[in-house]
């Protein structure tokens, strides 16, 4: 049986990744901030190996507790799928004074992938979930990631999704295996994304937004992913996909300067060092 982990899957796009993959046969490792929402999300899928874990993506001591979790009660990983993101309305650092939508969406990732990347198998695949939003940001802001007197959410969570892609092919033209690796746009999706700790003001645009005819499911939002992390031939790697596609990101995130200095800075900031 095949192992997939799933962070943020209690609702939404996470919680229809793992539903779905569940479906198709994988023991799925469903990621939650609290054990308690995470369990609860369990019980919601009905059929297949389901195991709840969970972890503050904000704090990178539970992220390093929870790939120590997944590496001493699993066998493997043949799938990590990424899917955990927060969007802010107002400024919040974490305990080691960086901006959270920053740690939670892009370092979180970028650490979890690196202590479980000797986890998975040799031909293992990573699933990024980024967004089309990154278009909104010229680069990363590398004189000012917090965006210090400059703050919007919708900049934050932008700048963090160019985060994600330019990790992704950084990541790929590192590695040294047959590891797949993917950033996955996954739409405009009715989620709860923009209602969790919003200002009256954005929380009401997102219930407006969410109406808007066009918007995918949360089921529509998951297909890429698990087409990618279900497909019997691997898929290529290194690329941005949308609806079970590759397609071109914005062409900041083709910027090798900038994927190496964010690189080297997330190293830094998660204090860890990727051996290849």
């Amino acid at each position: 049986m095949k192992i997939a982990l799933v962070t943020g899957a209690t609702a939404g796009i996470g919680l229809e990744t793992a539903r779905g993959l569940a479906e198709q046969g994988f023991h799925v490792l469903l990621h939650g901030r609290t054990l308690a929402k995470a369990r609860a999300a369990a019980a919601e899928i009905r059929g297949g190996r389901v195991s709840p874990l969970h972890a503050d993506l904000s704090d990178l001591d539970a992220v390093r507790q929870l790939a120590d979790n997944v590496r001493a009660n699993h066998p493997r990983l043949d799938v990590l799928i990424n899917n955990a993101g927060v969007w802010n309305s107002r400024q919040e650092l974490t305990a080691e004074g960086i901006e959270k939508t920053f740690v939670v969406n892009h370092l979180a990732p970028f650490l979890l992938t690196g202590l479980l990347r000797d986890h998975l198998l040799p031909d293992g695949r990573i699933i990024c979930v980024a967004s089309d939003s990154h278009k909104q940001v010229k680069g990363m802001a590398f004189g000012n990631l917090n965006l210090d007197g400059n703050y919007h959410g919708l900049r934050s969570y932008a700048q963090s999704k160019l985060a994600n892609i330019l990790f992704c092919y950084e990541y790929d033209r590192r590695k040294e295996d047959a590891t797949t690796i993917c950033a996955v746009q996954p739409g405009l999706v009715q989620t709860d994304i923009g209602l969790k700790g919003n200002t009256w003001l954005h929380r009401l645009a997102w219930r407006v937004r969410r109406r808007m005819s066009g918007n995918k499911t949360p089921a529509e939002g998951a297909a890429t992913s698990i087409f990618l992390a279900t497909a019997d031939s691997a898929p290529p790697s290194g690329l941005y996909w949308d609806e079970k596609r590759p397609k071109r990101s914005y062409s900041s995130s083709y910027s090798e300067d900038e994927a190496r200095q964010l690189w080297e800075i997330s190293e830094r900031l998660t204090s860890y060092t990727y051996r290849f």
